[in-house]
């Protein structure tokens, strides 16, 4: 990678992954619901507009705007975000929204690989730039990307980061693109610590959000009332027929993939901390465990985008296999 003279930076890459109190997304048992780090769960929590009040709950801590605000005024948009080649493949972003005028995206992240958050940039790239059309003026919007990371970074505590575009004395290129990274498991790493007590309400908000066991969810939740209807209907969501059945496949996927090891040897890659080492632990993880993977998803009936989200292969190289 090029240097700047004269110019260094410390980035978020720099530190070791660690993926110590991430929410596991496998097998429910009896007395768990799905957490909302289930990209089945997030779909039918967050992308529903009967909803609005559960994202609009997590998005009042996070903005500068209220609850009774946000319920009134969140819109949610298409989440496909738009191909620049016809060649592009599809990408489908977990959640778009227009508050007056400015667009919310929310991203949950299971996969901590350095290309996860690269593709971000890119989904934000796309949607800041959504509203400008060839041939007429620039229309850029005030766009926020909120990451919720199931995975934290080794050193670093924080709970919420927040970035922007800025030179080495702070002074912002733009106040039109921010990112707010969220990192579940140094939340869930407090709870364990210090107990219901030692958290606040946007911690609880967080647990409540993400917690597996049903019990433990309505105990930090208790005394919201929205957080409570949440876990109410979270519970109920769970349990109906057409949704277990999207996240038996889903948590399915993700054993599979770990079986053959690819997870595993990406993460060696990020850790040593080159890119090096990231194609090597990539390169070890495919070949042909990777297109057996493929196949199996395929006879299980993935379909191609789900089987592309998971692989990272393109459709066109799917069906290659296929």
């Amino acid at each position: 990678m090029l240097g700047i003279k004269n110019y260094s930076a410390k980035c978020i890459y720099d530190y070791k992954v660690s993926t110590d109190y991430a929410v596991e997304i496998k097998k429910l048992k009896e007395g768990e619901k799905a957490s909302i780090v289930s990209d089945t769960m997030f779909r039918t929590m967050f992308q529903n507009k009967n909803r609005i009040k559960y994202s609009a709950k997590l998005l009042s801590f996070i903005l500068d705007v209220s609850y009774d605000e946000l319920s009134k005024k969140i819109k949610l948009y298409k989440n496909n975000v738009d191909k620049e080649n016809n060649s592009d493949k599809n990408e489908r972003c977990d959640y778009v929204a227009d508050i007056n005028g400015s667009y919310i995206n929310i991203e949950v992240n299971n996969n901590s690989s350095l290309e996860t958050m690269e593709r971000n940039i890119e989904y934000m790239n796309r949607i800041y730039a959504i509203d400008v059309k060839e041939g007429s003026k620039y229309d850029y919007k005030q766009t926020i990307q909120i990451n919720l990371n199931n995975f934290s970074f080794e050193g670093n505590d924080k709970e919420m980061e927040i970035y922007s575009i800025r030179n080495e004395e702070g002074i912002e290129l733009t106040r039109n693109i921010t990112f707010v990274q969220i990192y579940i498991p140094n939340i869930r790493k407090k709870w364990y610590t210090y107990g219901k007590k030692g958290l606040d309400e946007f911690e609880k908000c967080i647990l409540a959000l993400t917690e597996p066991n049903i019990k433990k969810a309505k105990d930090i939740s208790m005394g919201d009332e929205i957080m409570e209807d949440y876990v109410d209907e979270s519970i109920k969501v769970t349990k109906e027929k057409t949704f277990g059945e999207s996240y038996d496949k889903e948590w399915a996927l993700k054993d599979e993939w770990q079986r053959v090891g690819l997870q595993q040897g990406i993460q060696q890659g990020i850790q040593q901390g080159i890119q090096q080492g990231i194609q090597q632990g990539i390169q070890q993880g495919m070949q042909q465990e990777k297109i057996e993977v493929v196949k199996n998803m395929l006879s299980m009936n993935f379909s191609l985008e789900q089987i592309s989200e998971a692989t990272g292969l393109s459709i066109e190289e799917i069906e290659k296999i296929k």
